[in-house]
């Protein structure tokens, strides 16, 4: 049996929509433009050649109360199952959110 290869790449996103997870209860399915990706030492990057286009990324909901589409995210995340997953418990520092400017 091959183990699974352990991935893990930085990214930042823009939020475009949310939504419930349509087959994970206790998951949202947020939809974002993948603005850059970094690959974190130690770890495969998988998702580096996706930047430029929109990702379905599974979020836990905690982590997007009061983000608003249109905010930049930083955040971690990992493909898995052909999913793409954001890091459930980030460090300090390894999840972050910049709200867009106000008109």
């Amino acid at each position: 049996m091959v183990a699974p290869l352990e991935n893990l790449t930085a990214l930042r996103v823009r939020l475009v929509s949310t939504a419930p997870h349509p087959r994970l209860p206790g998951w949202q399915l947020a939809r974002v433009d993948l603005l850059s990706a970094t690959p974190v030492p130690g770890f495969a990057d998988l998702l580096s050649a996706r930047t430029g286009r929109p990702l379905d990324l599974d979020i836990r909901p905690a982590q997007l109360v009061g983000v608003a589409p249109g905010a930049v995210l930083r955040l971690r995340a990992r493909l898995a199952a052909g999913e793409v997953f954001a890091e459930q418990e980030p460090a300090p520092g390894d999840f972050t959110v910049e709200e867009p400017p106000t008109l």
